[in-house]
């Protein structure tokens, strides 16, 4: 059984193929109840409507029941509102190299 963070952190954006949705700041948790067992996955659109939720969060699903984990929740919070402060490291350099000029981070 693969580690359900594991799992998600690995979720392609759909719009973006080159990140993943913890690159790009999508994902913000990722809980497993030792109780249940059951996972717990808390995602932030980049806005209020983002088309690409739907499949986000059925990439998401998909992903957590391939590593072992079929009891899963896929929440939706927006605040914090997404920031492109949330784009990792990693994912700029992944934008950057694909050609897709991402903001700077904010300092501090």
């Amino acid at each position: 059984m693969v580690d359900p963070r594991t799992a998600v952190a690995a979720v392609v954006d759909p719009e973006i193929r080159v990140i993943t949705i913890d690159e790009l700041g999508i994902l913000r948790a990722v809980e497993k109840d030792p109780a249940t067992g059951r996972v717990t996955v808390t995602i932030t659109p980049t806005y209020t409507g983002c088309p690409a939720m739907d499949v986000i969060r059925a990439d998401i699903r998909r992903a957590l029941a391939a590593a072992g984990h079929a009891d899963a929740d896929v929440r939706t919070v927006y605040s914090p509102a997404w920031s492109t402060d949330w784009i990792s490291a990693a994912g700029r350099a992944k934008l950057a190299a694909a050609g897709i000029a991402p903001p700077p981070a904010t300092p501090g």
